[in-house]
């Protein structure tokens, strides 16, 4: 079993109010709620393409790491240690990580564009509301292959589902996190840190 799998079932149950929302579910409030939407370019839509792609590489890369021989854990701590090792394992495969490898520069405005229009919408009070109770990080607290920081401990706070509804889906395991003007793309399993965009939220 990897390193990645022996976590899913602890994770599910531990962390559950970190998951993100089912693409069903971001559906149904879009018929609801009427999430705004951003007209793009084909230039822009590629752009997302290629990042999507890269997040496929890196889903790629963890599920090719080796496999250890640590059985599945039920406690918070023991889950915790089983979370090092996989973040051990995937800052030893990308030791050269830095901001900007999947955020890359030509994106980076694709996405701020994409919420700006949701911000800017007929939901972007409810939007706002929502994000202010989350924990207010922003780049200073945020590292690549670091730890996603939770500053004190209490449940991460989902992102708004009107507002994922602008953004390319992510594979299970990975998600979007915003907190302050900062988004973070993090690794749930081993709660790391895959890169981040500084002024992302309007």
């Amino acid at each position: 079993m990897k390193v990645r799998r022996r976590i899913g079932i602890c994770a599910a149950a531990l962390w559950i109010a970190s998951l993100p929302l089912s693409a069903a579910a971001f559906q149904t409030a879009d018929k609801r709620e009427g999430a705004a939407k951003a007209a793009l370019t084909d230039a822009e839509s590629a752009q997302l393409k290629a990042f999507s792609d890269r997040v496929k590489q890196y889903q790629k890369m963890e599920k090719a790491l080796p496999a250890d021989k640590l059985s599945p854990k039920s406690n918070v701590q023991e889950l915790e240690q089983q979370r090092q090792a996989l973040r051990d394992a995937l800052q030893q495969a990308r030791p050269n990580a830095k901001q900007g490898d999947l955020f890359t520069a030509d994106v980076a405005p694709v996405f701020r564009k994409l919420l700006r229009a949701a911000m800017s919408g007929p939901n972007g009070r409810k939007i706002r509301a929502s994000l202010n109770h989350a924990e207010p990080l922003g780049p200073q607290d945020l590292k690549v292959n670091g730890v996603y920081p939770n500053v004190r401990g209490q449940p991460l706070q989902s992102v708004p589902p009107t507002l994922l509804l602008n953004l390319p889906p992510l594979p299970k395991g990975l998600e979007y996190r915003i907190s302050d003007h900062t988004m973070a793309l993090r690794d749930a399993d081993a709660n790391m840190v895959v890169d981040y965009l500084p002024n992302a939220i309007p």
